[in-house]
């Protein structure tokens, strides 16, 4: 195991701030490093020097963190700074961290693992969510593969009775966008609760490709629908799509087929 240990000083009063950013933008940076197992960051009397410690599995994994993603996070903290953080690279000799798994995010502290009777302590809800979030906007509108990789489980289960047999979800969000490529997810409303996420959204695309067996028609369309999320270890592990593909065919100007009423009948 690995450590950087990261010396920070800040502007006089601005504790807070760094801490609601620390929270709502670094933490989410960091949580999808390879290798990144824990972080935790002292404040000293004073509350303007800081002293922020994360674990990685390996020296090389923190080395391509502070190459690629580290710059990110000097600039989401940097009007709070007072000066430059200097950063310490120390090999870790002994810990009482738990093993809890590979990947990132998989690590709990002793204290939590104690809590949860040696299990692993599942994430916050609102963690889930920002999870959940990224999902739709870096997975689904933007096709990122990175982020794929990084949200997706790698055996995560996909039901969706318009799309029966479908077994790698990010193939098929790739398909998706290959035949409206201008997708767009909107987040109508979420509801958090355990390691679900529910999720109300309105898609917006035009049709550009082959889909559902219908050739392009180049006619936009507009889809609302419901999902549910299973998390586990920072990422979907299960998800679950409901949606009226009848609406999406009548605004392709396509008429009902028997095999997509069978569909649309398997959800009732």
């Amino acid at each position: 195991m690995f450590a950087r240990n990261v010396s920070i000083r800040l502007k006089p009063g601005k504790l807070n701030e760094f801490t609601r950013t620390f929270d709502k933008e670094v933490l989410s940076i960091m949580r999808r490093q390879a290798g990144f197992r824990e972080e935790i960051t002292f404040a000293l009397p004073g509350e303007v020097e800081l002293i922020a410690i994360s674990l990685w599995d390996s020296k090389e994994q923190a080395d391509a963190y502070n190459a690629s993603d580290y710059p990110k996070v000097l600039k989401a903290v940097s009007a709070m700074l007072d000066g430059t953080p200097k950063v310490q690279n120390l090999k870790v000799i002994s810990s009482t961290i738990q093993h809890a798994g590979t990947g990132s995010g998989a690590a709990a502290s002793a204290s939590s693992a104690a809590a949860a009777g040696g299990r692993e302590m599942p994430s916050s809800t609102e963690d889930n969510k920002e999870i959940v979030r990224r999902f739709m906007e870096e997975c689904w509108n933007k096709g990122d593969k990175n982020a794929m990789r990084d949200l997706i489980a790698d055996k995560c289960r996909y039901h969706d009775p318009a799309f029966p047999g479908v077994e790698n979800l990010q193939q098929h969000i790739t398909s998706c966008r290959n035949a409206f490529p201008d997708l767009r997810f909107t987040i109508e409303d979420m509801i958090g609760e355990r390691n679900e996420v529910v999720v109300h959204w309105t898609v917006r695309g035009t049709h550009k490709g082959p889909f559902l067996g219908m050739q392009p028609t180049n006619r936009p369309c507009t889809v609302s629908g419901t999902s549910i999320s299973r998390m586990e270890s920072g990422k979907v592990i299960e998800h679950w799509a409901d949606w009226n593909v009848m609406t999406l065919m009548e605004q392709l100007g396509m008429s009902a087929t028997p095999g997509a009423e069978e569909k649309v009948s398997t959800r009732k």
